[in-house]
């Protein structure tokens, strides 16, 4: 049976779990050769479809289209499939299996196979449907890849590597001050990404695993200008190196900041800019009286940590909108910007005084109040003055929202608590501290944003 009549296609590893799968045309014409396979030309997208028309494996029902592919000795190629086909790729040469994609995703339109020519002629391109169901319109490019691993890379590259179970590094030249952004994503093979930077003394300045889409990795960070190394690798170890990806560096100007750190914020609704470098950032306002604040935070390229009096202004059952509107008493507060990658963020920070229906949040030991967390608002602040050593029970419920209680002085955190009891559904909050004479801050903090009701009660007794 020889590959100039009947089409041996795919080792069946790929598609038919062991063995060799033949392919054979509809009408089982013997005429099919591998010169009649049209010709992949290079960077050039090659228009396709799989249909009831296409070589069939007969032991599966799996249809394939093949190409023909010229290829220099010693380079590599990149194999792309696009469109609706959900698709795989395998090459050959002279009827044996050179490499083959492995689609981890049955829903996935898109499919990278990257392999090396060890020895120079054509090579057979396989594009097949996933299964026996898989059937559309494809597009698929080969590419040669030039390797940059050993070699200079600047901002505005965009390259293709493939690794062969090693990490790999990269020179970076960095020319001016800025944001540089280092992107590595999967492209095929078992590749999930880990990004290291070093200095010129090969110190790591930062490192990342899944900061990107998907499993990705992502390096945001201010450079200034020099020499650098860019590693990469697999998070599941270098051994395991294996695949494709891309690589992609960026550069971005940074505009003309206003804040840093230790600045007094005015609460007038301005946008400011600031640069978070790797250095938590600290600010400060002052309230004259009780006022709806209005705080947001762009971090642009990054996500960052901020806090507002002690406590992060998103929490985990929530959506990251990088906001909060606040109910404040009179006195001075405090804001904080930190995070696990660098850039610039953009801060706004307003104020409406209080509507006539909400009181001054104050409460005394011994009281218990009703209070209603007013639209649009995620939290409130309420005085607290202790006059008595001793030790307190604070209690914070709702009958609508998933309540978080924190007790803070001096813009610290001295105690917290989110569910009384979790497992028996009491999602109420409970503090029990001891206290000495001063001024506190409970902040009643909702978890989740009810449809209606807004009420809550908050309760301060002397044990």
């Amino acid at each position: 049976m020889k590959l100039s009549t009947i089409f041996a296609a795919i080792i069946g590893a790929v598609i038919a779990g062991g063995g060799t799968a033949y392919y054979y045309q509809q009408d089982q014409n013997p005429a099919v050769s591998q010169s009649a396979f049209p010709v992949l030309a290079l960077d050039k997208a090659h228009p396709g479809e799989i249909n009831s028309t296409s070589l069939v494996n007969l032991s599966n029902g799996v249809r394939s289209v093949p190409y023909t592919l010229d290829a220099e000795a010693g380079l590599f190629y990149k194999i792309d499939v696009t469109g609706a086909l959900r698709a795989q790729i395998s090459v050959l040469q002279n009827g044996m299996l050179v490499a083959n994609s492995k689609q981890g995703d049955a829903k996935a339109s898109a499919s990278v196979l990257a392999f090396k020519a060890e020895t120079g002629g054509k090579y057979d391109v396989i594009v097949s449907g996933i299964d026996a169901n898989a059937y559309g319109p494809f597009s698929v490019t080969a590419t040669p890849l030039k390797s940059y691993v050993g070699g200079v890379v600047e901002a505005g590259m965009d390259i293709t590597e493939i690794a062969m179970g090693r990490k790999q590094s990269f020179t970076l030249e960095v020319k001016e001050p800025a944001i540089y952004t280092i992107d590595m994503k999967a492209d095929q093979g078992q590749v999930d990404p880990y990004l290291d930077l070093l200095d010129r003394a090969g110190r790591e300045i930062a490192s990342d695993d899944d900061g990107g889409d998907n499993y990705d990795a992502k390096i945001q960070t201010y450079l200034e200008p020099g020499t650098y190394t860019i590693q990469t690798s697999s998070a599941l170890g270098a051994d395991t190196f294996n695949g494709t990806y891309r690589l992609l560096i960026n550069k971005a100007d940074i505009p003309e900041v206003s804040l840093k750190s230790g600045d007094v914020l005015t609460v007038n609704g301005e946008k400011q800019a600031g640069l978070y470098i790797g250095d938590q950032q600290n600010f400060s306002f002052v309230l004259e009286q009780p006022t709806f604040v209005h705080l947001k935070v762009d971090a642009l390229g990054f996500e960052a940590d901020v806090e507002l009096d002690g406590l992060p202004i998103s929490f985990p059952r929530r959506q990251n909108d990088g906001s909060t509107r606040a109910i404040l008493p009179a006195g001075t507060h405090t804001v904080s910007i930190d995070g696990s990658q660098q850039g610039v963020y953009e801060l706004t920070l307003g104020g409406n005084n209080l509507p006539p229906n909400v009181d001054d949040p104050r409460i005394t030991p011994g009281q218990s109040i009703h209070a209603i967390m007013q639209s649009g608002a995620d939290r409130v602040t309420h005085n607290l003055t202790i006059a008595q050593a001793g030790n307190y029970v604070i209690d914070l419920g709702s009958p609508s929202f998933d309540t978080y209680l924190s007790l803070q002085k001096d813009g610290y955190v001295i105690a917290e608590n989110d569910d009384i009891d979790y497992n028996n559904d009491n999602l109420d909050s409970r503090v029990e501290v001891a206290l000495q004479p001063g001024e506190y801050q409970i902040q009643v903090t909702m978890w989740n944003q009810p449809n209606r009701s807004r009420d809550y009660t908050l309760a301060v007794e002397r044990k």
